[in-house]
């Protein structure tokens, strides 16, 4: 459970307030907010409670987890409106944590001290959330991914830097046009990197390269495969997929930093998002594929630097 009473991993809220004897944080000052916590693995369910004072009506909030819209079914009970929601574990699959995104249909303006106004949504008290599967994993499968996340930090490092998306249409495509700034791809620093995605009823191609170099082109095809980018050496095929892995924690930041007081078009922010988790579980199997069949992870040279393709 995560009180907002409690500092918030997200944007989109004002600071918290009691009333009531509840703790809350209004939503705003835009319509969109982000609100993100660790979550079990798998399905699950979750409740979201809000603050309804006598006379006011339920709030009408979308809301989404990992870009996945969940169905809402909203109760009252006494000062509190509970919004009841489930997943299934597509939404997390291979996600860290949860990321909730709260859509609020309506904002209102309410005076604060100073004679100014501010713009709020719903007063979030709680989120609750439980898994359908319970147990921890045994401590042999923690061990495994304990040095495995640090064989793929040691070896294997990459970095995003600061991430900006531009969203677009090419006929019956989506296009996002990101632009990621002091990014690193193993021990060679990359001032600019520009990534072209273009998802269709296909799949989603990718193109990355930095300016004046050869693009590294992908494809992830719609049964959620894709092979490592041939024209690279295979540790920097490696990186590659690491970085694309990385995609939807950055495109998170991004959010938080572009959709602070906005009112976005939270269905299309959604496809993406979702187009992105995919994009990052089949880097992840990809690269998978590759330290279990193919190069020997432990002749990785850590310090070799990254090689963009050469021209023709």
């Amino acid at each position: 459970m995560h009180d907002l009473l409690f500092a918030v991993d997200g944007t989109g809220w004002h600071e918290p307030e009691m009333k009531e004897s509840i703790g809350y944080r209004w939503s705003g000052p835009g319509r969109f907010s982000v609100l993100r916590m660790p979550a079990p693995a798998g399905a699950g369910r979750g409740e979201a409670r809000v603050l309804v004072l006598q006379g006011e009506a339920l709030p009408e909030v979308a809301v989404f987890l990992n870009g996945q819209r969940l169905a809402v079914t909203a109760r009252r009970q006494g000062l509190l409106g509970i919004l009841d929601f489930a997943w299934d574990e597509a939404a997390m699959a291979a996600e860290g944590r949860a990321e909730f995104w709260f859509h609020a249909e309506r904002l209102a303006q309410l005076p604060v001290p100073g004679g100014r106004m501010r713009a709020v949504g719903f007063r979030l008290s709680t989120l609750t959330l439980t898994g359908a599967a319970g147990g921890p994993a045994p401590a042999a499968e923690a061990l495994a991914l304990i040095l495995g996340r640090r064989f793929l930090f040691e070896r294997l490092a990459v970095a995003t830097g600061r991430a900006h998306f531009a969203f677009r249409t090419d006929a019956d495509a989506r296009v996002l046009d990101v632009r990621l700034e002091a990014a690193r791809l193993g021990p060679t620093a990359q001032p600019q990197l520009v990534l072209a995605l273009q998802a269709g009823a296909g799949g989603v191609d990718l193109a990355l390269g930095a300016p004046g170099t050869v693009p590294v082109v992908a494809r992830v095809a719609a049964t959620g495969s894709m092979p490592l980018p041939g024209a690279l050496s295979p540790r920097d095929g490696l990186l590659v997929a690491r970085l694309l892995a990385a995609l939807p924690e950055a495109f998170g930041r991004w959010l938080d930093e572009a959709m602070a007081g906005a009112s976005p078009d939270a269905a299309l922010l959604a496809l993406w998002r979702c187009d992105l988790a995919r994009v990052a579980r089949a880097a992840e199997g990809a690269l998978a594929v590759a330290l279990a069949d193919g190069v020997d992870a432990f002749a990785i040279d850590p310090t070799a630097p990254f090689t963009w393709p050469a021209a023709g």
